[in-house]
């Protein structure tokens, strides 16, 4: 679930304030033994490009994905291989419809906090037996802004229901955990947000590395 918590960051689309520079989180999850992995997540974004990688864990390797949002395309790389697997960018008409349905109840608390010297307010999300906590800011709508568009997550409806809700907000979250009877099963916390000019080979495949089709995955 933490790997899509990426998402919870497509705050306020319709926003152009723009934002380049560096994003890192911990992450916190629990596998199927229900043992705790943990990961470090950093994004590059500028314009409309992002670049996300995660570290190892010790079930999972580390990956890195390209968004180029101006290409309409997502390239995920296996840095082991050199090779990398290209898919469109964007929905299709039953994507949506599979993530379609009423959004998770949400509630804000009235209670608020600094993280990172910004000013948090604090949600309360509930479904089924999960309820998660997110502490998000409306102080960066410049930085989710870029990151929608990097993503092509610039549209409401694009995302799960209750992100569509923060959406429409204008909440960037800096801090999310998710409970299951009481236990955090899944965490992220943003740790660095660093605005800096970064150049577009950041963004660009590194060379030597060989494209996959679907049949290579296959054999």
């Amino acid at each position: 679930m933490i790997r899509i918590l990426v998402l919870l960051f497509l705050a306020c689309g319709t926003l152009r304030a723009q934002f380049e520079g560096v994003i890192e989180s911990r992450n916190r999850t629990t596998d199927e033994l229900g043992a705790e992995q943990q990961y470090v997540m950093t994004m590059w974004i500028k314009g409309a490009m992002a670049k996300i990688t995660t570290s190892a864990t010790s079930t999972t390797p580390a990956s890195t994905m390209i968004y180029r949002s101006d290409l309409r395309v997502i390239r995920m790389l296996d840095d082991d291989n050199k090779t990398y697997f290209e898919v469109p960018q964007g929905k299709t008409k039953e994507d949506a419809a599979a993530e379609g349905g009423a959004p998770a109840p949400m509630k804000k608390t009235g209670k608020t906090k600094k993280i990172l010297g910004y000013r948090c307010e604090q949600f309360l999300i509930g479904q089924g037996e999960a309820e998660t906590e997110i502490w998000g800011t409306k102080d960066l709508r410049g930085l989710s802004a870029a990151l929608a568009r990097a993503l092509g997550e610039e549209r409401a409806g694009q995302g799960t229901a209750w992100n569509d809700e923060l959406t429409k907000l204008g909440i960037y979250p800096l801090l999310a955990n998710t409970r299951i009877e009481g236990k955090v099963v899944d965490s992220q916390e943003v740790l660095k947000i660093e605005k800096r000019s970064l150049g577009e080979d950041v963004f660009s495949l590194p060379g030597g590395y060989r494209k996959q089709s679907v049949g290579d995955i296959l054999k």
